[in-house]
């Protein structure tokens, strides 16, 4: 897991396209070019999904992990297969469920789709590329980061009211373990690396903003 750090992001407004109860497919709209949430922008455009064609796996709430993120715990953590492809600059993700003989959980979460109580995914990805601060000449948000690129890793449904809880969480969990010193601080104005490349930025501007709240404290 620290080897590679997986961001997640699910849509802000969730939409399934199509279902076809035949064939136990949904097709979701993963994610989008608007603003999301965290203030940062996805663009479709920048999606690797060379590794999701190889092994295109669906989880539900990102539990496929298990001990390791190589290995699941529970294989049936897994509930289903995802092809995923970009159409109408969107995200689409195809997902096929498992059937209820090969795992009742896939198959409960088929129908509670069916109903209308899941209908969100979220999607866990790496991020590649250098992103960067909006442009205002190129009609872009000042305020907003974009990403450089995302490889998509994996494909969860989501309940998203307990997606968001357990980000915040953890967020805040890691700013009390925080040991902020003047030399991290230096050393934060010094790194010209893209700083998704080694984390979520979502947890890059929650640290900027502990040490500026720190610096603050001191005068």
């Amino acid at each position: 897991m620290d080897e590679m750090r997986i961001i997640r992001r699910f849509q802000d407004a969730p939409a399934i396209r199509k279902v076809d109860e035949e064939k136990r497919t949904v097709e979701f709209v993963a994610s989008d070019n608007s603003v999301d949430s965290y203030g940062t922008v996805l663009p479709v455009d920048k999606w690797d999904l060379t590794r999701y064609s190889k092994n295109g796996i669906v989880g539900y709430m990102h539990d496929v992990y298990g001990e390791s993120w190589t290995k699941s715990a529970d294989p049936d953590d897994i509930i289903g297969k995802g092809v995923a492809f970009v159409e109408d600059e969107q995200l689409i993700v195809r997902i096929t469920f498992e059937p209820a003989d090969l795992n009742e959980r896939a198959d409960k979460i088929f129908r509670k789709i069916q109903f209308g109580s899941l209908q969100a995914v979220s999607v866990g990805f790496r991020a590649i590329g250098k992103g960067h601060m909006g442009d205002e000449e190129r009609g872009e948000n000042p305020e907003v980061y974009y990403y450089g690129g995302m490889e998509l890793l994996e494909v969860s449904v989501v309940n998203i009211p307990s997606n968001a809880n357990a980000l915040k969480r953890s967020l805040e969990d890691e700013r009390k373990n925080w040991d902020i010193d003047e030399t991290e601080i230096r050393k934060e104005a010094d790194d010209a690396h893209a700083p998704e490349a080694d984390a979520d930025y979502t947890l890059t501007i929650a640290r900027a903003r502990a040490l500026m709240a720190k610096s603050i404290n001191k005068q």
